[in-house]
């Protein structure tokens, strides 16, 4: 492992540990185990299946945004999916999105760095949903100005990321000045694969340029994140609450900005931590919000670990190998 994932590692660590200490500190434990046991089992069953919908949709954004290269199957793309977010949670620094990238490539013979390219956008596009429902929740939540301020980074950064992505593509096939620059400062020993990498890159934004199937991605992005919100209302029933529909918006976006913060695998704390916070503004408080939280956290957790580990086993794939150096070098040197 690399110094800098080290260092992630261990500052992701450190704060899980700082969030379930607050947690425990703050909060009977016991009592929020005894209210996960006493949840409402179809709500909560319900909220599991939502989870899973979440995926496909994901999958069908994905098919669009990698149509320029090829058309995998929905179902392949959603195998990759359930492998890669399952690897997520249990690799550290945040290896599974290589290992959903890798598996995908080595499955269907894309350039990785061009599905690599795809996700690049993909998460553009959710940063964009983001600052929307940020948006939404403060037409209606009382939130501190320090909220307000995480919610106009969020958009900046969407819009910095977002241009700086087009420019790239804009400028595809005509940056050979900046390249040879670029390329005198990286090391001997890296210069195939960098140069490998950059060009596979900028073939996997190409979706940048096509504006319908942008669309297309657009809209799948948009229908994944209105069932993902409306997880929290099904959690809240399996508890008996009844929380107002403008609460999603809000209750996303501070479990979002929270599981982005480095963690340990699986978010173990910080998410725990995320959802307390936002449910605070919703005057829910103590063992009910810790309850709510645990109950959240097994939704996004439970399809992944029984899908993903499905896919997984079914596919032969060992995510620790997918995320090697040489697993890398292999599916950069595929084309389309």
């Amino acid at each position: 492992m690399s110094p800098s994932r080290l260092i992630l590692v261990v500052v992701g660590l450190a704060l899980s540990a700082a969030a379930i200490v607050m947690i425990g500190r703050s909060i009977d434990v016991g009592e929020a185990v005894r209210a996960v046991g006493h949840a409402s089992i179809p709500w909560f069953l319900g909220a599991n299946l939502l989870t899973v919908v979440v995926y496909w949709l994901r999958s069908l954004r994905w098919r669009a945004l990698l149509a320029p290269h090829a058309k995998p199957t929905v179902g392949r793309l959603f195998s990759a999916n359930m492998i890669g977010f399952l690897a997520i949670n249990v690799l550290p620094a945040r290896l599974g999105e290589l290992v959903r990238a890798f598996a995908l490539a080595r499955s269907e013979r894309i350039s990785t760095a061009a599905v690599l390219g795809s996700v690049a956008v993909e998460r553009i596009m959710d940063l964009v949903f983001l600052g929307i429902f940020w948006a939404l929740s403060l037409l209606f939540a009382p939130v501190p100005a320090w909220f307000r301020w995480s919610g106009y980074a969020t958009i900046g950064l969407a819009v910095l990321v977002g241009g700086g992505i087009w420019v790239l593509n804009a400028a595809r096939g005509r940056s050979s000045r900046l390249r040879t620059g670029v390329m005198a400062r990286v090391p001997d020993r890296m210069k195939g694969r960098f140069a490998s990498a950059v060009s596979a890159f900028g073939v996997g934004i190409q979706i940048v340029g096509r504006p319908g199937l942008l669309a297309e991605g657009a809209f799948w992005s948009a229908a994944s994140w209105v069932v993902s919100s409306a997880i929290f209302l099904m959690v809240g029933r399996s508890l008996g609450l009844h929380l107002p529909i403008w609460s999603t918006f809000l209750l996303t976006f501070i479990v979002c900005v929270g599981i982005s913060l480095p963690s340990s695998p699986g978010f173990i704390g910080v998410m725990e931590w995320a959802c307390v916070v936002g449910l605070s503004f919703l005057a829910i408080k103590g063992p009910e919000a810790l309850a709510f939280a645990i109950l959240y956290h097994l939704t996004q957790l439970l399809p992944l670990v029984v899908l993903g580990t499905y896919f997984a086993v079914r596919e032969h794939l060992a995510p620790l190998r997918l995320v090697q150096p040489e697993a890398v070098q292999q599916p950069l040197d595929r084309k389309n």
